[in-house]
This record gives C-alpha cells, sequence and structure tokens, in this order.
C-alpha cells in the first residue's frame, strides 16, 4: 500500500519561513537603535545639514544597488567625483562603507523572499575578491583621474553586455551552471580577484563583472544573476570597510557621509532587492542604461582628455572590454543551447 504524501508543509518549514520573514525588521531595529543611540551620544545631528547631498544621493544609489548588478557606489562614485567635487579616494571609500551596510540588508531581503542565487558563485568569487581587494588598495593603486575614467569605462561595458544579452541574442536562459567542477571554481576566483582590483579602486565593480561573466558567458537569468552579484559586492564591501576601517584606518571625513547615508541605504537597498524580484526585468534593464548613458555622456563632458597617456588608457579598456566579450560569446555559442529569447519574468 503506497503511502500518500502530504503537500501541508511541515510546522518547522512554516517556522523557518516565519523566521525568515521577521529577520530584516530584526536587523532593521537593530541598526536604527545604534546609529541614532551614537547620533544622539556624539551630538552628531548638525552633519545632516552640512552633508544632506549625500543623503539625497543614496536616495537613489540604494535603491539601485539592490535592485541591480551595480552597487550603490554606481551612484555615488560619479555623483561625488563630478558633482560634488569629493576626491576619488573618499568616494571609493565611502562606497565600501555604505554598501556594506546597505546591500548586506538587500542580501537579507534577498534570503528573506527565498530569491534564487548561485552559492557556489558567490563562495569562490568572493574568495577571489578577498585577494583581489588587497591587492587593490595595497598594490595596485591607480591614480588620479584615471578611476573616474575606467568606472566609466566598465560601467558602459555593462551597459553593452546587458543590451547584446537581452535584445541581441536569442538563448535559453539558464538557472544554474554546467555541471561544476575545478575550472569553473578557478574561473570565478579569478573573477573575484579582477573584480575585488577594480572595487578597491571605485567602490564597485566585482558585482558587474561577475554579472558580465555569468549572463555573457554561461546565459544566466538575469533575475538569478542579479541578486548573486548584490550579496558578492556585499561581502567585499565588507573586506574594504575593515582593511580601511582597521588595518590602514584611513576613512577620514568619509565617516561623516556614512553616517548621514545609512538610515537610508537600510531601508533603500532591500527596498530595490524587493522591486527587482517583483517587476519585469526590461523595466530594471532601462532603467540601468539610463544611468549608464548619463555616467558615459558627463564623464565625456566633464573630463578632458587633454593627455596622449588618457587616451591611450581610454582605447585600451575599450579593445580589451570588446576582446573580452567577444570571447565569452563564443564560449557561449559552444555551450549554450539555441532557443528562444529570454523568459520576462
Amino acid at each position: 500500500m503506497k503511502t500518500k504524501v502530504s503537500a501541508t508543509p511541515s510546522a518547522s518549514s512554516r517556522n523557518k519561513t516565519e523566521q525568515r520573514r521577521w529577520l530584516y525588521p530584526f536587523l532593521l531595529a537593530i541598526v536604527y537603535i545604534s546609529w541614532s543611540s551614537y547620533m544622539f551620544l556624539a551630538n552628531r545631528w548638525s552633519l545632516f545639514a552640512e552633508f544632506w547631498p549625500v543623503s539625497l544621493t543614496m536616495t537613489l544609489g540604494s535603491f539601485v544597488a539592490g535592485a541591480t548588478a551595480e552597487g550603490g557606489a554606481a551612484v555615488a562614485f560619479p555623483v561625488f567625483t563630478k558633482a560634488l567635487h569629493i576626491p576619488s579616494g573618499d568616494a571609493r571609500t565611502f562606497g565600501l562603507m555604505i554598501q556594506s551596510v546597505g546591500m548586506t540588508m538587500a542580501a537579507v531581503m534577498i534570503y528573506s523572499q527565498r530569491v534564487k542565487i548561485l552559492p557556489h558563485i558567490i563562495g569562490w568569487v568572493s574568495l577571489g575578491g578577498i585577494l583581489g581587494q588587497t591587492l587593490g588598495t595595497y598594490v595596485f593603486t591607480i591614480p588620479a583621474p584615471y578611476p573616474k575614467i575606467l568606472f566609466t569605462f566598465v560601467t558602459t561595458a555593462f551597459g553593452i553586455a546587458l543590451v547584446i544579452s537581452r535584445w541581441f541574442i536569442k538563448w535559453e536562459p539558464r538557472r544554474d551552471l554546467p555541471a561544476w567542477n575545478s575550472r569553473y571554481k578557478a574561473l570565478f576566483f579569478v573573477v573575484g580577484v579582477f573584480g575585488g582590483s577594480f572595487a578597491a579602486q571605485t567602490g564597485s565593480g566585482i558585482d558587474t563583472l561577475t554579472f558580465i561573466v555569468l549572463t555573457l558567458a554561461f546565459g544566466i537569468n538575469e533575475k538569478i544573476s542579479t541578486p548573486t552579484t548584490v550579496i558578492i559586492m556585499a561581502m567585499n564591501s565588507i573586506v574594504g570597510f575593515f582593511l580601511h576601517g582597521v588595518v590602514s584606518q584611513d576613512i577620514g571625513i568619509a565617516w561623516n557621509y556614512w553616517l548621514v547615508a545609512v538610515p537610508i541605504v537600510v531601508v533603500g537597498a532591500p527596498l530595490g532587492a524587493y522591486f527587482a524580484s517583483k517587476v519585469q526585468r526590461d523595466s530594471i534593464i532601462i532603467f540601468l542604461l539610463s544611468l549608464i548613458s548619463l555616467e558615459l555622456v558627463t564623464t565625456l563632458w566633464l573630463i578632458p582628455f587633454s593627455s596622449l597617456t588618457q587616451v591611450l588608457v581610454t582605447t585600451t579598456a575599450v579593445a580589451v572590454c570588446a576582446v573580452l566579450f567577444w570571447l565569452m560569446l563564443s564560449y557561449r555559442k559552444k555551450n549554450v543551447p539555441m532557443g528562444e529569447a529570454f523568459a520576462t519574468d
């Protein structure tokens, strides 16, 4: 006699669901209590009057951080360095600091909502990111104005990847990589090293690079690759915050920027993550492309390419991105089956 399996969730499963549901509000309360206690005891409320543009910037920046494969620094870095004339180093440090809070809370929201992610990708990219963040902080540093230029063209490459993936190539979306093996572990470890090194210069990048590889080379559905990269950027930002706050102790003025942005990002980034899990992906893509286009235009307008070195660096960056795109698309053509366009869920 066959035993009938009940479809009703077990009590244990229901308890776990309830625990997930309350995790974000619980952590949010802890953050607000800790932050407000410090602001009262240190009497730092006047910072809002002085640094309100930072708070305003992160209203949008935190939403972008949670909803897309670009960190909050994707908004903060260009606004800080171009509109507010904040040095690249301070903008970078602030980006890592604020993402360590905002994108971590977004990661909690992703976990609470049971959004599909790729844990093995997160693990190996994050391991490489530790090495990359350390190398980028202490060994391979880039002088101004190259971080601004490099940031612009990497984000532009990200935009091109989005357009190619969504509208020019028709593939069946994958929900995971093919048989996971040591070759893929090595690949995503290297992605983490390069991405972490770039994030050490501008405050973000490891998420963008991982997204490009996942979508162009492996055809992973963007609704899965995006939350995966949000968690990766959160973890890499914590590493960067630790290096600057504990090891180097060179945070400086970025601490004041961080204080006026914390209460905003702990709501904005999780809201972006929740929003991204519910809306059509084309809406997110169009929104992102608008931001990237604005970033490219303002860079070409505000940063004069007055030296041969700047022109050569820019040309090299564009050429390298073009070659990488071609290599990833070639790999995808051989290994991802042809099919219909990506589903729009």
